[in-house]
C-alpha cells in the first residue's frame, strides 16, 4: 500500500513539471510568433512605417501571459500606435528605444486588471524581457525606415543635382560609363559628334573625340587603392590643349563597385600656378643669393634676434640638428625655449613626424605612466578604450619635454630605459613596445643642484644632456629689442598701419630689465594695441613719464578715435543717425548724445 501511495505521488510530480514545461513552451512559442509577426511586418516590401508599428502593437498582446486584458501603445513624437480597446491602468510596462539621432518612442504595455504581484508589478521576468526585445527591434525598424526615406529623397536630390551642376559627373565600371550628366558630355567635346554616345572610354579615345589618359577613369589597382583627387592634361582633336581636375571615389551601384568621378576645366588655374611657381622660384634663387651674402641674420626661423649671443644660439641649433643626439635647452621662463626646440626638430631627419610637447610639471604624478607610454583598456578606473602614450605618438619623431626638472625620479627610470632602445610596457598590457623618438628637453632650473638634491638621476641627466644650448636672457641681448619689438607689432597688428614706437619708449625697453623676458615683452605689446598704454616698468612715475596720455597705434587719442570713426559712418549713411547707429552697434539716443557732445552738428 504504502509502495502504491509513493509511486502515486512520484506520477503527480512528474506531471506536475511536464505541466509547467509545457506552459513555457507555449509562452515562448508565442514570444516567438509575436517576434516573427513584427519581422513579416517589416519585411513586406512597400510596407509603411505607419502599419508596420500599429501592425506591431497589434501583435503584442497575444504574447503576454493575460492576452485578454492586454493592451500596447507605442509613441513616437506626435504619432501614437495603439492595439484595440486601448486603455491607460497604473499596472504599466514601458520601455523607451532609439528613434534618430536625438529622438526616443516609448513602448507601452498594460493590463486592464489587477494580477498578483510578479518580478515588474504584475508582469514576469520574461515579459520585461520580451518588451526590451520589442522596443530594440522596433527601434532599428525606425532608423531603417527613416534611413530608407532619406535615400529615396537623396537619391531624388541627386538626380536633380547631377543634371544642372556645372562641374561633369559621370559613374563608371571597368570601363563602361554607367551615367554621365550634360556638363561632363560637353567638357569633353560628345556634345558636337553626332551619334556617339558616351558608352564606353575606350571608344571615346579610339574615335580621337579628344585625347586624355582614360586611366584617371580606369584603377588598375582595385577600387579600394584609387587616388581621390587627380589633374590631367587633354587634347581636342585639332590640338587644343587644356587641363581637367577632379576627384573619383569609389561606391557600390546595384551590388557591384564602380568609381563616381567629378571632372571640371582647371585650365586656366594651372596656367596661372605654373607662373606663380616659376615666379616663386626666381625668387627663392634671389632669396638665397641675398641670404648668403648677408653677414649677419636677423633671424632664425621663428626666432628673431640679431646680437652675438643667438648668432651662437642659432648655429648649435644648426648643429644638433644634423645630429640625433638629446638636446638639453636651459634658459630663464620666456625665453623661447620651445621656438628653439621646434626649430631643430623642424631642420632634422624627423620633421615630417611628430613634434610631441609634453609639460612634465602639468601632468598628475598617477597619470605619469599612462600619458608617457599608453594604457590598454580597462586597466584603470576610468580607461574606457585604449590610448597611446606619448612615447607611440614621438615614434620616428621628436619628444619635447617641458620643464624637466618637474619630472619625478620614478618617471626618469622608466624613461631612462625608453631612451637607451628598449622596450617600455603600457599599464595593464602584457606586451613590450618599443619607440625610435629623440628627446629636446628644457627647463630653467638649475639641474646640477637637482642632482645634488637628489631631485635627478645622474644617468637620467648625463643620457639627455648631450647637446646643452643655454638662451641668454633678454636683459642679455638689448640690441635684438627694436627687431623684436617691430616682430611683435607686425605679428599683433590688425588692420591700418603699424604704429611708430617713440624714441623714449624705445630707450625705456633698452634700459628696462625685463624680468619676464620676451614673453613679458610680448604682453607688453599687447597691451599696448589693445589700450594704447606702455606699462612694463616697476615704478608707475616712470610710465607716467615716458607717456602721460592713451594714445592708439596712430597717435591719436581714443577720444579722437571714437569723433572720427562716429563721422566717417555718418558721412557713410548720409548722415542717417538710426542706420548710422546700428552700424555703431549703439542705440539711436546714445549716437544723439556722442554728436552733440563731439559737436558733429
Amino acid at each position: 500500500m504504502e509502495k502504491k501511495n509513493l509511486k502515486t505521488k512520484k506520477e503527480g510530480k512528474n506531471k506536475d513539471i511536464l505541466n509547467r514545461v509545457s506552459y513555457h513552451l507555449e509562452e515562448r512559442v508565442k514570444e516567438l510568433n509575436c517576434l516573427y509577426n513584427i519581422s513579416e511586418l517589416f519585411e513586406k516590401p512597400g510596407t509603411k512605417l505607419d502599419d508596420v508599428l500599429q501592425g506591431t502593437v497589434n501583435a503584442i498582446p497575444a504574447a503576454w501571459q493575460y492576452p485578454e486584458i492586454t493592451c500596447a501603445r507605442i509613441i513616437l513624437g506626435k504619432r501614437h500606435y495603439m492595439s484595440a480597446s486601448f486603455t491607460e491602468t497604473e499596472w504599466r510596462l514601458s520601455k523607451e528605444f532609439a528613434a534618430g539621432q536625438k529622438e526616443k518612442g516609448i513602448l507601452e504595455i498594460y493590463y486592464y486588471e489587477e494580477k498578483p504581484p510578479s518580478f515588474h508589478g504584475p508582469f514576469i521576468r520574461e515579459e520585461v524581457k520580451l518588451a526590451e526585445v520589442i522596443a530594440e527591434k522596433i527601434s532599428k525598424i525606425v532608423m531603417t525606415k527613416l534611413a530608407e526615406k532619406s535615400l529615396q529623397e537623396s537619391e531624388e536630390l541627386y538626380r536633380i543635382t547631377a543634371q544642372h551642376i556645372s562641374d561633369g559627373l559621370a559613374l563608371v565600371r571597368g570601363e563602361k560609363i554607367i551615367f554621365a550628366n550634360t556638363a561632363f558630355i560637353e567638357l569633353f567635346g560628345l556634345a558636337v559628334k553626332k551619334n556617339l554616345k558616351p558608352d564606353n572610354i575606350s571608344d571615346i579615345v579610339k574615335k580621337g573625340v579628344i585625347r586624355f589618359d582614360k586611366n584617371i577613369f580606369i584603377s588598375d589597382a582595385g577600387y579600394s587603392d584609387i587616388e581621390k583627387k587627380f589633374a590631367t592634361r587633354c587634347v581636342t582633336a585639332d590640338g587644343k590643349e587644356f587641363w581637367i581636375e577632379g576627384e573619383r571615389v569609389s561606391i557600390w551601384f546595384k551590388g557591384k563597385r564602380a568609381i563616381l568621378i567629378t571632372v571640371r576645366d582647371c585650365t586656366e588655374r594651372m596656367n596661372r600656378e605654373k607662373s606663380i611657381k616659376e615666379e616663386a622660384e626666381a625668387l627663392r634663387q634671389e632669396n638665397i643669393h641675398l641670404r648668403s651674402s648677408m653677414k649677419e641674420r636677423y633671424r632664425f626661423r621663428d626666432i628673431i634676434g640679431k646680437s652675438l649671443a643667438m648668432q651662437g644660439v642659432y648655429e648649435l641649433i644648426l648643429k644638433a640638428s644634423a645630429t640625433d643626439n638629446n638636446v638639453t635647452i636651459l634658459g630663464e621662463s620666456g625665453t623661447g625655449k620651445e621656438l628653439v626646440a621646434r626649430a631643430i626638430h623642424d631642420l632634422s631627419s624627423r620633421h615630417e613626424k611628430e613634434f610631441v610637447t609634453v609639460n612634465c610639471g602639468a601632468i598628475p604624478e598617477n597619470l605619469l605612466e599612462s600619458e608617457f607610454f599608453g594604457h590598454k583598456k580597462g586597466s584603470f578606473t576610468g580607461a574606457y578604450s585604449d590610448k597611446m602614450g606619448y612615447l607611440d605618438i614621438a615614434d620616428h619623431g621628436t619628444l619635447f619635454l617641458d620643464e624637466l626638472g618637474e619630472l619625478s625620479l620614478n618617471m626618469q627610470i622608466k624613461l631612462l630605459r625608453a631612451i637607451d632602445g628598449k622596450d617600455y610596457m603600457p599599464v595593464g598590457s602584457n606586451r613590450s613596445k618599443k619607440s625610435n623618438f629623440r628627446v629636446i628637453a628644457a627647463t630653467n632650473r638649475n639641474l646640477t643642484e637637482l642632482i645634488k638634491k637628489g631631485d635627478m638621476r645622474e644617468d637620467f641627466f648625463y643620457r639627455i644632456h648631450v647637446i646643452p644650448i643655454k638662451l641668454p636672457p633678454l636683459r642679455d641681448r638689448l640690441e635684438d629689442i627694436p627687431l623684436l619689438v617691430d616682430h611683435f607689432l607686425t605679428l599683433f597688428t590688425v588692420g591700418g598701419k603699424k604704429p611708430a614706437i617713440p624714441s623714449k619708449v624705445m630707450d625705456s625697453m633698452v634700459n628696462y630689465a625685463w624680468p619676464g623676458n620676451i614673453r613679458e615683452l610680448q604682453n607688453v605689446i599687447r597691451r599696448y594695441l589693445s589700450v594704447g598704454r606702455w606699462d612694463f616698468t616697476k615704478s608707475a612715475d616712470t610710465a607716467q613719464a615716458i607717456e602721460d596720455k592713451s594714445y592708439n597705434m596712430a597717435g591719436e587719442t581714443l577720444e579722437e578715435i571714437e569723433k572720427n570713426t562716429i563721422k566717417k559712418i555718418l558721412e557713410q549713411n548720409q548722415w542717417n543717425r538710426s542706420i548710422s547707429a546700428q552700424s555703431l552697434g549703439i542705440s539711436r539716443r546714445a549716437l544723439f548724445r556722442k554728436i552733440k557732445r563731439y559737436e558733429l552738428i
